[in-house]
């Protein structure tokens, strides 16, 4: 008797829990991609409710000696109550719930693999063609930017073959987060590409805004930032290699430098899957402010050069400053967020186009043409820009490269720290 009393409790408790989920489907709709986490606690609700009632009715039948004798019109008939699958535990209810919760998230990851297999290919042509206008005389685009854009392209063809091995070494990986030192060398190969980019238009600018004499080299030609950008991949390389053949037979569980530089965290001393570590957080907060430093370079290389196009083209960025924003929200979240996973390859293949597209009208209005040079144009190489208005504009460029680059790594390790904490 005392058995039944804590089950048929038990049992109630879970009802009443449940039916607040019963009673708000519809908010559990709009927080499910596809609407099954609504109707996941339902069937829930009725087998827990349903069962504790015919464990009170039975009770109460057998104490006042009530129970349908043999032979009796009401034995073996069907209640409709009973025409619902019994339970026998709250672990029943539970794994009802936990299978519609997997289906949810099945379909989520469906709809983002989809979409990913669709549009990601498809903004490559809008990549490709940015690289081709950066490329070009006409356009005077810095080389050694024209060179990190190449190999922000290469890192991306690096990282879709990295990210299906990941997917492919184990059933219970759904995401790169979750070898987090091979995320780290994907964040450190795509910092590499941005930040030589970010340097070259610095430089450039810097060197005009002083009143140099000339051009810097990384400015004229394409040596001196694909040695930067050989010597960066070649040192992520080594890193990549050391991680893996130090335990080959289950490298997606290396720790990243085995957590050495992972500081203390008072306060939070457990790890979650798929969170970030401290270093990858650096990388991916430095990232962040070399790309804003490069457009604001951008900006000023317009203002600099006469060519309002290259003011257009800093601002047809914007989709990819909000791709930014969305890798770090949903890392933030371990990325959980499903609706980001879908919102991420769309803003990267609108936000392709619309950089090819500035690329291109910068290039056209310095002479580029389809069928051969624009007899109107005015730039065949940066030896041919111009800059009168340099004189009556304030200095973005304060302090050495190298000053920048300590000062970007102090803020994003910073914000890394920080980001250990915020990490849901």
């Amino acid at each position: 008797m005392m058995t039944t009393k804590n089950n048929r409790s038990h049992l109630i408790i879970i009802g009443l829990i449940c039916s607040c989920y019963r009673c708000d489907s519809s908010v559990l709709s709009r927080h499910s991609p596809h609407g099954e986490l609504a109707h996941a606690f339902i069937p829930c609700v009725s087998i827990a409710k349903t069962s504790s009632t015919r464990a009170s009715s039975l009770d109460r039948k057998r104490a006042r000696g009530l129970d349908d004798p043999p032979g009796s019109r009401m034995e073996g008939r069907i209640t409709p109550r009973e025409m619902i699958p019994p339970t026998n535990s709250i672990a029943d209810a539970a794994t009802a719930a936990a299978v519609v919760l997997n289906s949810a998230t099945s379909n989520g990851r469906a709809a983002v693999a989809a979409l990913t297999k669709t549009l990601y290919p498809a903004s490559m042509i809008g990549t490709l063609g940015e690289a081709y206008f950066r490329t070009r005389k006409e356009m005077g685009c810095p080389r050694g930017a024209a060179v990190g854009y190449i190999a922000q392209i290469l890192t991306i063809l690096i990282s879709i073959p990295m990210i299906s091995i990941v997917k492919s070494s184990s059933p219970d990986i759904h995401s790169i987060l979750q070898v987090d030192w091979l995320h780290f060398i994907e964040s450190v190969l795509f910092w590499a590409s941005i930040h030589v980019q970010c340097m070259s238009f610095r430089e450039v600018v810097g060197n005009v805004e002083r009143g140099e004499p000339s051009l810097p080299a990384s400015a004229l030609h394409y040596k001196p930032k694909t040695i930067s950008i050989l010597l960066l991949f070649g040192v992520t390389l080594v890193i990549a290699m050391g991680h893996y053949f130090s335990n080959p037979s289950s490298w997606h569980n290396t720790q990243l430098f085995g957590g050495w530089f992972n500081p203390p965290t008072p306060g939070r001393d457990f790890h979650m899957l798929g969170e970030l570590s401290f270093l990858t957080w650096i990388f991916h907060w430095s990232m962040i402010m070399d790309y804003i430093m490069q457009l604001r370079c951008m900006w000023r290389w317009g203002d600099l050069t006469g060519n309002e196009k290259w003011k257009l083209y800093t601002l047809l960025h914007l989709p990819a400053c909000l791709v930014n924003g969305i890798v770090l929200i949903n890392h933030l979240h371990r990325d959980q967020i499903t609706a980001l996973r879908l919102l991420h390859p769309i803003l990267v293949f609108v936000g392709s186009i619309a950089t090819c597209y500035g690329s291109y009208a910068v290039a056209h209005i310095n002479g580029w043409s389809m069928f051969g040079r624009n007899a109107n144009g005015t730039v065949d190489g940066m030896a041919d820009i111009s800059f009168s208005a340099k004189d009556n504009l304030p200095k973005l460029i304060k302090g050495s490269d190298l000053s920048y680059t300590l000062a970007s790594f102090a803020m994003g390790s910073l914000l890394a720290y920080c980001s250990l904490y915020l990490t849901v």
